[in-house]
């Protein structure tokens, strides 16, 4: 398959004002592609657009709950008519959650939350955009993690709707093949936070709280640097790219030594809750 172009290209992404959001609307939009952008919090939203526009990046951008599947299509549909196509769509919005199964209060519904929002909300955005990636021959990125194809304690339900992700989308990417479509599967490690946006902002001593603040083992990468990765993979038409060293070096072990990447793991996250 030859590689992408995607100057002019239209860009659906969601989770757009987060940290590795805001990267991938910089590093793409710097190769003219533009930007149907959406996030949960409006305020976030409008500082997107505001840091777009002053480099030049067209955007159209609105806050949208991802969970709820009629506002996302209505959503997409408006970008559709402000730009006259959608070409990709890159699944990125997401939330963490970090606490021992054990331990969760199970009248919360914690995985059916973490559930809605990565693996449902992934597939909305994908229901509202995927006729017309079909059309125009495009892709569709979807931030998976470390926990998307390897197991980590402390976070079950956040591993469920990662390795969720992966079901869906690879068995997506056979069927869309011989459309011409790639689905390609981001598996970062652990990107350099930034300040916290208004809907993540927490008490830091609630537990299993859904909107978490994330916490970080090894090494980091910059959100730029990751997208700098993720976009060369995706001109590339590669499946799957893993990014950080660490995502890199887990990949690796789950494959060739499952045994030893679960023992690494345990030992480097038995105090993490």
């Amino acid at each position: 398959m030859a590689k992408r172009n995607f100057k002019n290209s239209v860009i659906v992404i969601t989770g757009a004002a987060g940290n590795l959001g805001t990267a991938l609307c910089e590093r793409f939009g710097k190769e003219g592609a533009k930007f149907i952008a959406l996030d949960l919090n409006p305020k976030d939203v409008e500082r997107l657009a505001k840091q777009l526009e002053a480099k030049n990046i067209e955007v159209f951008a609105r806050a949208c709950d991802i969970t709820d599947a009629e506002a996302c299509k209505a959503v997409v549909e408006e970008g559709k008519k402000h730009f006259g196509r959608i070409d990709h769509l890159i699944n990125n919005a997401g939330i963490t959650h970090i606490e021992r199964y054990r331990k969760m209060d199970k009248s919360k519904n914690t995985i059916r939350k973490v559930m809605e929002v990565n693996f449902f909300g992934s597939v909305n955005s994908t229901e509202a955009c995927l006729d017309d990636i079909v059309w125009n021959k495009g892709m569709i990125l979807t931030v998976s993690s470390v926990a998307g194809f390897a197991p980590l304690i402390g976070r079950t339900a956040y591993s469920a709707s990662k390795h969720a992700l992966h079901g869906f989308f690879e068995s997506l990417r056979a069927e869309l093949a011989d459309d011409g479509v790639q689905c390609m599967m981001i598996c970062p490690s652990f990107i350099s936070p930034n300040k916290p946006k208004d809907s993540e902002k927490v008490d830091a001593t609630e537990k299993g709280s859904i909107y978490q603040p994330k916490k970080l083992v090894g090494k980091e990468v910059t959100a730029t640097m990751a997208a700098e990765d993720i976009y060369n993979a995706a001109i590339a038409n590669k499946p799957l790219v893993t990014v950080g060293k660490v995502s890199k070096q887990s990949y690796l072990l789950t494959r060739v030594a499952p045994n030893l990447y679960e023992n690494i793991m345990r030992k480097r996250l038995k105090d993490d809750e």
